[in-house]
């Protein structure tokens, strides 16, 4: 469609130069018009006469008698042999009679000066009685419109349809994308697809004539809007660097070809082949990212790498869904999506539907920017192209967003700034980050695109120029559900001022109007109340931005909850459980307790399965940081709800790795209980110098049940109790021998600092034998339930007693406290017998003595020993 131009032999250089008219027009030395500045528009026709229109775009400076604008016509389009002129305006129309079924072939114009003349695309109409009239709306979703039209007069060989544009105009819409119905008749309907939710868009009934065309009125639609933009069901994680959209834009299903866009073309239908009305530069990540602008801030366009990478990264594969050509992309981690080749159009052609994919990236050529760089395929091609940006083509958009709720709830509590007043910091790097002045909770806590700045960084501990002394303490806010808060402040000279206020939070814009300046430490930044952004709210964290008033950034301040502060002085319980199969889990978080609620049995539940025992530990972190004389032993272990057998003697303890955390080694081939690969002593069987043991095993479930001491036990004192048959004796005496429970460093295992006791007591009122004699420690059972110790000698008035059955001296235990049972006659021993006698009654008089009993023992094992 290139203009003709026809030049009056050398006056038109000769003006440009010299000519200078009564109105002093200044003289031009560039052309004013370009190549497609003339447009050749519809006609409206009757039987005998036609009214045809015009249009010329560049001429808007100009005075109306610096050119004239018009029409040639004629019989033929090589025979324009008639001129009509017409009104000097951007818009022009003229009219010309005619005769019944007459073909007229006409062709705007536009004369400059008298001396240069530009020309559109010569069309044909034809004199007619024929009528289309459009109809109404039959049928409306966010995406597609079932449209109505009705004929009279024409032939039967006529084609009718509806012409439908995004442009408001009478021209622009007879100009737009035609939609033809499948047959002509009195009445018809044409599905439209490929629309945006919540566009207005411009139609007419039209009857092609062959040699014209004839439209209806226009009239207007504006399509449904869509439920709000779900990221997590939208887009498809491929294990790709982006998520990839399920569909193509303006489509409903994942098969439908969905809308065909031109470069910066934000509602589609638009058939126009101006540059000016497309983009001419990158609109990735911009206000015109057509797929930003669909998903509501949450996706953007493709560029072509991203492109590449979907072919190259995924197993593709040509294929048919629902009759549908196109790829299947399979990505890394088994999810897949469909393309469908979706063809492209210019104007109202469509080409490759069926055959080849034609997908928009945000990127204009950087060597001509009448071109646009998109990406094609078919089945045996794939690669990027440039496209006239006029060009329609498919989109398909990308994103990275999450979709994490926002609970304003989690505002009420205690929030301090994150200014290592403590010794750490708890969530951020430091008290402030600098951010662009349009971030928000989307773009910061669900990593939406911010299309006007990018802005992100995290500025530490030593940015004190912002306003703040790294290291103080000012104070928290506390924020209550019934809309009040309390800001306590601390200013950097000691001053506490409690600031009283309210607050509301709008849900929907992720903002906080609070009254009173929020805790700030001393910064100068001005507008610390009003309504702020929240850019992060989390149990443990929460950010609030205030603006730097240039337009192009903000601060955020940093602040971590009470919540968060007490969570991180609980002690993290993380397991670590593989086997042979290499299927385990590394540092999984199996338990977090407070320092507060560590005495005591914890039990903790993993969901999962390990195929035998390679690695198994436990790790309690900081617990010996913190705790340095803590104690953790394990009590049960169910596999898949039963209890097996261990022997904890095996297990290794303390702080294996030097780090600070607690382990309790059960089994590791890499660790202190192993040497060559090989665990030495297997506490799950008999099994020795062992690279696994399937003993160890579970296909669902793992639960074990530990205790701790925090503060260990140290300075543990043996009792013996014995009682004359008249409840006289002692029932905690000792002469002041303790033990300590320490680990040994080098073999991993718990050890005494004292095994062996002899106590002797003295007393000249036990000759008539004893109802109880035993040693006791207090509180031993709560860690250690399987100490087995032994009686090494008993003296009576300073005589060894010999000949007792050692068997009958026996471990028990009296709630947490253990005994070495030497008679009980309301115990083990009472029912099964003594080791030094039979019962009298309640009594023994065998451990009678007139002054003195001593009894030596040795604890022997902390830990019971299975029977294989």
């Amino acid at each position: 469609m290139k203009n003709k131009i026809f030049f009056c032999f050398m006056l038109l250089i000769a003006g440009l130069f010299t000519a200078c008219s009564d109105d002093d027009y200044g003289i031009n030395t560039g052309a004013l018009l370009g190549e497609n500045s003339v447009i050749t528009g519809s006609a409206d026709v009757t039987a005998t006469s036609a009214t045809v229109h015009g249009s010329v775009s560049g001429l808007e400076s100009q005075a109306a008698s610096a050119y004239t604008t018009g029409f040639y016509y004629g019989p033929a389009a090589d025979a324009l042999v008639e001129r009509v002129t017409a009104n000097s305006a951007g818009e022009f129309s003229a009219s010309i009679s005619g005769m019944p079924n007459q073909t007229v072939f006409y062709q705007a114009f536009v004369t400059l000066q008298g001396r240069v003349t530009y020309t559109g695309e010569v069309k044909s109409l034809i004199m007619t009685n024929a009528k289309a009239a459009t109809g109404d709306i039959v049928d409306l979703t966010p995406y597609t419109a079932r449209l109505s039209g009705s004929l009279s007069e024409y032939p039967s060989d006529a084609k009718c349809g509806i012409v439908v544009s995004s442009v408001e105009g009478e021209e622009n819409v007879r100009a737009g994308v035609k939609v033809q119905a499948t047959a002509v008749g009195d009445n018809y309907e044409v599905d439209v697809k490929g629309m945006l939710p919540g566009h207005k868009y411009y139609y007419a009934a039209y009857l092609d004539l062959g040699a014209g065309v004839v439209y209806g009125d226009v009239k207007e639609l504006t399509t449904n809007y869509a439920p709000a933009v779900d990221v997590d069901n939208e887009f498809v994680d491929l294990g790709l660097s982006v998520k990839w959209a399920k569909r193509n834009i303006a489509a409903e299903q994942v098969t439908d070809f969905g809308g065909l866009f031109g470069f910066g073309d934000n509602a589609g239908y638009n058939a126009s082949i101006k540059l000016e009305d497309y983009a001419s530069a990158n609109i990735y990540r911009t206000v015109t990212d057509l797929a930003y602008l669909t998903y509501e801030g949450k996706a953007m366009l493709p560029t072509a790498d991203e492109y590449e990478e979907l072919f190259r990264c995924c197993k593709t594969e040509w294929t048919e869904q629902d009759g549908v050509s196109g790829y299947k992309f399979t990505g890394p981690n088994g999810n897949s999506i469909f393309m469908p080749a979706a063809g492209s159009r210019t104007v109202s052609d469509f080409s490759g539907e069926g055959t080849d994919g034609r997908y928009m990236t945000g990127s204009i050529n950087p060597s001509d920017s009448r071109y646009s760089l998109c990406y094609n395929f078919n089945s045996a091609y794939n690669g990027r192209s440039s496209v006239p940006v006029y060009t329609a083509m498919s989109v398909r958009a990308v994103s990275v967003a999450k979709n994490v709720p926002f609970d304003k709830k989690k505002l009420c509590q205690k929030w301090y700034l994150d200014n290592g007043q403590d010794g750490k910091q708890h969530v951020f790097e430091g008290p402030f980050t600098q951010w662009g002045a349009h971030d928000t909770y989307g773009t910061v806590t669900n990593n939406e695109p911010n299309v006007y700045e990018q802005i992100h960084w995290e500025m530490g501990k030593d940015n004190g120029w912002i306003g703040y002394t790294y290291g103080k303490d000012y104070g928290y806010m506390e924020f209550l559900e019934d809309g009040t808060v309390n800001i306590h402040r601390i200013a950097e000279d000691g001053t506490v001022t409690d600031d009283k206020g309210k607050y509301t939070v709008d849900t929907k814009a992720k903002t906080i109007t609070i009254d009173k300046d929020v805790l700030a430490a001393n910064t100068w930044l001005g507008t610390k109340s009003g309504t702020l952004n929240i850019l992060t709210l989390t149990d443990d964290q929460l950010q609030i931005a205030l603006p730097a008033g240039d337009g192009t950034y903000s601060y955020s301040l940093n602040y971590y909850s009470e919540a968060k502060r007490e969570k991180d002085d609980e002690i993290p319980v993380l397991l670590n459980c593989c086997g042979t199969d290499w299927a385990g889990v590394w540092d999984c978080q199996v338990g977090s307790i407070a320092p507060s609620d560590l005495d005591g049995d914890h039990t903790f539940a993993f969901e999962g399965s390990c195929p035998d025992a390679m690695v198994f530990t436990l790790d309690f972190v900081d617990l010996k940081k913190k705790f340095p004389n803590s104690i953790v032993t394990i009590k049960e272990i169910k596999c898949d709800g039963k209890a097996i057998e261990f022997d904890a003697n095996n297990f290794c303890y303390g702080d294996i790795e030097d780090d600070g955390k607690f382990r309790v080694e059960l089994f590791n081939v890499y660790g202190k209980g192993a040497a060559n690969g090989n665990v030495l002593e297997s506490p799950f069987s008999s099994a020795t110098n062992c690279a696994s043991d399937a003993a160890f095993k579970f296909s669902n479930k793992l639960e074990v049940t530990y205790s701790i001491v925090k503060d260990g036990l140290s300075n543990v004192v043996p009792n013996l109790i014995t009682i004359n048959p008249s409840w006289g004796g002692p029932w905690d005496y000792n002469q002041g021998a303790a033990l300590d429970v320490v680990i040994d460093k080098t073999t991993g295992k718990y050890a005494l600092t004292k095994s062996s006791f002899s106590i002797k007591y003295d007393s000249a009122d036990h000759a008539a034998g004893s109802i109880m004699t035993f040693i006791q420690i207090n509180d031993w059972m709560k860690v250690f339930p399987g100490t087995h110790s032994t009686l090494d000698r008993l003296l009576l008035d300073g005589k060894a007693v010999s000949g007792y059955d050692a068997q009958k001296v026996v471990d028990t235990s009296d709630g947490d406290a253990y005994r070495l049972e030497l008679w009980n006659c309301y115990g083990y021993t009472g029912s099964n017998g003594c080791a030094f006698g039979n019962r009298d009654g309640d009594v023994i008089k065998e451990l009678g003595f007139n002054s003195s009993m001593q009894v030596d023992f040795t604890i022997r094992r902390l830990f019971a020993k299975p029977q294989w």
